[in-house]
């Protein structure tokens, strides 16, 4: 079963975001330095996909993030948390918060011999300024069973979804045919979760590619990243090596030793 979370970077509130002249966030130039952190709203999305992973619903979990996606830290930060694909689809500077755009590119992405994902989780707000429209638009373009305002989600019997949603009086429970599309609004029960140390620095080594995606215009802007693990090394593959002098040379040996896979890993970033 294969659940796909669509992911928009935002800018970091804790770090200077650079002024346009136009004083319009969309005349932000592609190349402006800003750091892009999750929307709690979007690691809410990607905490039920691991969620339905660790409770062996999901075979594969893939995430495509658009905004911020020339961000390698933000890559690495999702990517650090073990999905099977972590691709980026960094929106053109004027077409930022096009639903229709997105529409466009993402679905060659998403789909696979023309067959959907199962679950398409979006965070409720989805680099549209809190409209919440990009999902209901998307599902809408793509033809998709939708549910707005999900808190929590679970399979059901017949292959479909059950959706615990934030209605206007009460929550309620609706229920989706596979494939479907669910915008998910944050709560204390999606909190999500820290990485692994060890998954964060094997992050730290992946690479980005860049390539057109299908059917894109040929503005240098738009821009696909493929995040590939490098290649494990086999146990007993190197010779074993021992450490001798002082401890302090012992030391500075070993740490050497640890460095050099990160340092040739950001080599290639």
């Amino acid at each position: 079963m294969h659940i796909a979370v669509l992911l928009a970077g935002v800018a970091d509130p804790k770090k200077l975001l650079p002024k346009p002249a136009s004083s319009h966030w969309r005349d932000l130039p592609a190349d402006t330095a800003v750091s892009y952190k999750l929307s709690p709203f979007d690691e809410a999305a990607l905490e039920i996909a691991l969620k339905l992973r660790d409770q062996g619903v999901a075979t594969r979990v893939t995430a495509i993030v658009t905004d911020g996606a020339h961000d390698a830290t933000l890559l690495r930060a999702v990517a650090a948390l073990k999905l099977d694909t972590v691709r980026g689809l960094n929106p053109p500077q004027r077409q930022r918060g096009n639903p229709a755009w997105l529409a466009t590119h993402a679905a060659s992405l998403l789909r696979k011999d023309d067959t959907w994902p199962d679950l398409v989780l979006i965070g409720r707000e989805h680099g549209d300024l809190d409209d919440g429209m990009t999902a209901a638009y998307l599902a809408d373009a793509w033809q998709l069973p939708y549910a707005g305002q999900a808190l929590q989600v679970r399979p059901s019997p017949d292959g479909g979804w059950t959706l615990l949603r934030s209605g206007a009086l009460n929550d309620e429970s609706l229920h989706l045919p596979a494939p479907a599309l669910a915008s998910i609004s944050n709560d204390k029960s999606n909190r999500l979760r820290h990485p692994l140390m060890k998954n964060v620095a094997l992050a730290k080594q992946m690479t980005f590619s860049q390539t057109a995606p299908d059917g894109a215009s040929p503005e240098p802007a738009v821009a696909l990243a493929d995040a590939a693990l490098p290649q494990a090394v086999a146990r007993g593959e190197n010779a074993c090596r021992m450490l001798s002098g002082s401890v302090e040379e012992q030391a500075a040996a070993l740490a050497a030793y640890l460095r050099a896979p990160l340092a040739q890993g950001n080599d290639h970033a």
